[in-house]
């Protein structure tokens, strides 16, 4: 590992992702384990102006069930975040394992409660899905990952590129159409997610990104997938 950030130590990587790289590091000064969100390259402004918009948006929050950022700044070339480091691993993990209904239930009613949250700030996250819920050891949920958020005062050419942001999984048509969005599109995957907990599978199957998208804008859910006594 050649890459140093001064104040940091860093210990593992955690994930690649398309615009970014993930550690876990030790921040020195305070002997604490925290989370590094390196940018890996500017291929435009807006990619640049997008990811600092996310830190600034997580750093004007304060609530017990979404992530929360230390720092931000720049090495080199390339901006980063360093984050609270959640040990408790995500929900998709949790999906996989199994979730029972009932606490299914109660996640849908905290991550509902921060959604409302943000909503209330005119903050729309755009990317609700299980890999951005995360959780403490005690099992308390968090929201994580506002790289595609948008406040709805801000530049929209800081979250739209002409292509539909967030996972296809889990998107609205609004989205998948890449037409406006409000509050509404999380509100809409985060009920996407409460089927997958309760039925263990994804509402929109498909073999490739083209076909998923055409099953969210149908809205062709399988229902019979539900457990009989939840089923509509």
């Amino acid at each position: 590992m050649t890459l140093k950030i001064p104040g940091y130590k860093i210990t593992r990587p955690i994930a690649e992702g398309g615009m970014a790289s993930v550690y876990l590091a030790v921040q020195e000064s305070l002997e604490r384990p925290v989370v590094l969100k390196l940018l890996k390259k500017f291929t435009d402004v807006y990619q640049s102006a997008r990811f600092v918009n996310e830190g600034r948006i997580i750093a004007s929050l304060n609530h017990h069930n979404i992530i929360t950022i230390y720092d931000i700044g720049v090495i080199g070339e390339r901006h980063y975040l360093s984050m609270e480091y959640v040990e408790g691993g995500n929900l998709e993990d949790k999906i996989l394992e199994g979730i029972k209904p009932a606490e299914a239930l109660d996640l849908v009613e905290v991550i509902g409660g921060c959604l409302n949250f943000l909503h209330r700030k005119n903050i729309i996250h755009r990317d609700i899905k299980p890999a951005n819920i995360l959780f403490h050891s005690d099992g308390t949920p968090v929201l994580t990952d506002f790289g595609v958020a948008k406040q709805e005062s801000t530049d929209s050419r800081l979250t739209k590129d002409g292509t539909a942001l967030g996972s296809p999984y889990y998107i609205s048509p609004e989205q998948a159409e890449s037409k406006p969005v409000d509050g509404r599109a999380d509100i809409y995957s985060l009920g996407i997610i409460f089927y997958e907990m309760l039925t263990g599978k994804a509402a929109f199957p498909g073999e490739d990104v083209t076909e998923i998208l055409a099953s969210v804008v149908k809205a062709d859910v399988d229902l019979d997938q539900l457990p009989a006594d939840i089923h509509p």
